[in-house]
């Protein structure tokens, strides 16, 4: 069953239901990883899609894999569950299709990576696969945006782990195709950075890619994450969940963090 004390998932289910309220006009939903906490057992996906009936069936979802979606009652393993529920773009490269993805929507090109080395390693180096994949997907790309969502934060707010594999796999490529916003999780803490090139701030946000991490929707929450040299803003929501509404505008893209009582 789901954790006690938000069951069934009752803290996301007001997150995701009050988001959707205040902003009825959304093209489509993004949850940026651990969707539910154990992704190997039917009981928390069904409390998941429960939670978020009226909003799921109305406007698109573009999930991102995160580690909680390789849990189940034995070894980590592949995301099984999420790849049979979600219908999503097959563009990703081989053996990571639906955990790997991109799409385009008016003038942004989004692009979903996999950040689970750690949970999938007994299946190679999915890092890899994607490093390929992402370099030739980017390049293709002409959209005026360029947006990039993976779960495990390469400008973390938790010391105790960095997340330098990722930070290698991915960062690079990204400086060099001039990602514009790239969105994390994992850390539960919302956070902004500096526009960041080649692993420092630059002053400039149109030569460097800005990184958020975006909080929490539901009950997990960290004492023990902190405001780092490469962050601009940094707030931890001990107090309440939050959700992020992100609109683009021509030449402009405004992101908003909202907590759950709307601040």
């Amino acid at each position: 069953s789901p954790v006690s004390g938000d069951a069934p998932y009752s803290l996301w289910r007001r997150t995701v239901q009050s988001a959707f309220h205040a902003n009825p006009d959304a093209k489509f939903m993004v949850n940026a990883g651990d969707l539910v906490d154990f992704g190997q057992r039917g009981a928390h996906w069904n409390a998941w899609f429960a939670a978020a009936e009226g909003v799921i069936d109305t406007i698109p979802i573009m999930p991102v894999v995160g580690n909680h979606e390789s849990y189940g009652n034995q070894d980590t393993a592949r995301p099984e569950y999420w790849v049979a529920q979600f219908t999503l773009p097959q563009n990703g490269p081989e053996g990571l299709k639906s955990q790997v993805y991109a799409y385009d929507y008016g003038p942004v090109h989004f692009v979903v990576l996999d950040s689970q080395q750690h949970e999938q390693r007994k299946y190679g180096d999915i890092l890899k696969i994607q490093q390929d994949w992402l370099e030739e997907d980017l390049a293709a790309s002409g959209a005026a945006w360029k947006i990039v969502f993976f779960h495990k934060p390469p400008y973390g707010i938790m010391a105790k782990r960095p997340n330098e594999d990722i930070k290698a796999a991915f960062c690079p490529i990204i400086d060099r195709r001039g990602v514009d916003l790239v969105f994390n999780a994992h850390d539960h803490g919302i956070a902004r950075t500096y526009p960041m090139k080649d692993g420092k701030p630059v002053e400039d946000s149109s030569r460097g890619t800005v990184y958020y991490i975006t909080g929490r929707s539901g009950a997990k929450t960290y004492s023990n994450i902190e405001k780092m040299p490469w962050n601009s803003y940094f707030h931890n929501p001990l107090d309440q969940p939050n959700y992020f509404v992100v609109e683009v505008d021509g030449a402009k893209i405004t992101v908003n963090a909202i907590q759950q009582d709307g601040t």
